[in-house]
This record gives structure tokens, sequence and C-alpha cells, in this order.
């Protein structure tokens, strides 16, 4: 994740700066995506953003 300060949307936890109940779990968190198949990020992203949710509640 992009710090605000440099342009991001999301903090670690994949809330979007502003809010307090919005997440986003795509490959729009990732700054710089490599040139590979993008599915396997995809699932990490989603894998990640689940742990995290469960986490929190």
């Amino acid at each position: 994740m992009t710090p605000r300060s440099q342009g991001g949307v999301v903090d670690p936890s994949l809330v979007v700066y502003g809010t307090s109940n919005v997440r986003v779990a795509d490959l729009s968190v990732i700054a710089n995506i490599p040139g590979i198949h993008t599915v396997s990020l995809a699932y990490m992203v989603a894998e990640r953003a689940a742990e995290i949710i469960k986490a929190d509640r």
C-alpha cells in the first residue's frame, strides 16, 4: 500500500483513507503490478483481506 502522502488510497488494513468501514480488496491496492499473470496477486490480496476482516471482528 502506498502512503496517503504519496497518493495512496488505502491503509495497510485495506480501509479507504477518510472512511471507517470501506475496504478495497482488488489489485488496485498494489502500487506497482509486476509483469506477470495477475491472478496469483488477486488471490493473495483476497486471502490477506479475509485475514484482516476476520481479525477485526
